[in-house]
């Protein structure tokens, strides 16, 4: 049974590209859950407002000390077709990841 909501590569792209605003169908971020792991794709620098990637591919932590980040970054990217070719979870390119039909959703703001 498909878990993932997303029934076409485009149909994550498109959210992410061209001028973010919720209310126009794009989203800063993306948190999903990969084979038991909990991520979020980013866009720009999730903690600076330095612009310095497009987007950033990060790893929840499972515990992070007082005071320490909660997420980990795996990878930094300029553009879109970077960050599908990326291969910082579990080896697979992102696009795999993505619309692999057990990753799951979990929220995007």
């Amino acid at each position: 049974m498909r878990k993932n909501e997303y029934t076409s590569l485009e149909e994550f792209t498109s959210q992410y590209v061209g001028e973010w605003g919720p209310s126009d169908g794009h989203w800063f971020g993306l948190d999903f859950e990969y084979k038991g792991e909990e991520y979020r794709l980013h866009t720009w620098n999730m903690y600076a407002d330095e612009k310095d990637a497009l987007f950033g591919l990060h790893h929840r932590k499972k515990e992070a000390c007082k005071g320490e980040h909660q997420y980990e970054l795996l990878g930094k990217y300029d553009s879109m077709d970077e960050l599908l070719e990326s291969r910082v979870i579990g080896s697979r390119p992102f696009r795999e990841v993505i619309m692999d039909d057990d990753t799951v959703l979990l929220g995007q703001d």
